[in-house]
């Protein structure tokens, strides 16, 4: 089938309390073992470096500054009354790297992040989350050029598949395409609508050589035979084929 394409914070001592910049961004990691053994060891309490010295608190503090979070991230930028306020760079200890603009502490406006396992995206956020025009190279290659909402592919896109360089483009919502074109390297093509990233429902072909063929796509979801048996209230694992039926063809004309 085609496929498209959190860290814990020490808790402070009883009574103590973390100014909001002094909590670190989220990010989604699998942490390995492996991974640990290379870092070096987060800090033990969270500083801010400033031109005025080192503080051990952030709250009212507006300026430029360099912020080290227990949990090993750094944050290197401006601050408006303790919280990440403006342009700066955000480097989590697993590699990522965050450069553009903050508000309130959220990634806001225009920025890139770099991914240490491959890839970035360039483009927009809002609270914190891809939205707005943006693009985004996956670490396979794929790379994904539209609209988002809500840190998913949500508008107007177009998604090109490395290895092939067939795209999908069109109208996408929640992470899905929903409506547009299979665009393939020799020029066939195919117009209508998607579900689960497969054609679905009525469509037409077009072929390099010029044949117009209308018809319709029906999908059958399937349970996988080789798939291990299905842990108590989990779904069991399914794959999605579709079932291609034609009503009408116009061949070419010679």
């Amino acid at each position: 089938s085609t496929r498209v394409g959190s860290q814990g914070l020490a808790q402070p001592p009883p009574g103590a309390s973390l100014a909001p910049s002094q909590k670190p961004q989220k990010q989604r990691s699998a942490r390995r073992m492996a991974d640990d053994e290379e870092l070096p060891e987060p800090p033990s309490a969270y500083s801010l470096t400033t031109d005025a010295g080192e503080k051990k608190s952030s709250i009212g503090f507006s300026g430029k500054g360099t912020a080290a979070y227990t949990n090993g991230d750094v944050y290197e930028g401006l601050f408006e009354n303790g919280a990440r306020h403006g342009a700066g760079v955000y480097k989590y200890r697993l590699g990522d790297v965050y450069e553009g603009s903050f508000d309130q502490n959220e990634k806001t406006g225009l920025g890139r992040v770099t991914y240490k396992k491959g890839g970035f995206y360039h483009g927009y956020f809002k609270n914190g989350k891809r939205e707005g025009e943006g693009t985004f190279q996956y670490a396979n290659g794929d790379i994904y050029s539209g609209y988002w909402l809500a840190g998913k592919r949500h508008g107007k896109g177009t998604y090109v598949f490395n290895k092939t360089k067939y795209s999908y483009v069109g109208d996408w919502k929640d992470g899905q395409i929903l409506t547009g074109t299979w665009q393939f390297t020799d020029g066939t093509k195919f117009i209508g609508n998607f579900q689960s990233q497969k054609p679905f429902g009525d469509g037409v072909w077009h072929t390099a050589k010029g044949t117009i063929v209308e018809g319709s796509y029906i999908q059958q979801v399937l349970p996988v035979d080789k798939a291990p048996p299905a842990k108590p209230n989990e779904p069991c694992v399914t794959t999605t084929k579709t079932f291609w039926k034609t009503a009408t063809m116009v061949a070419a004309e010679e």
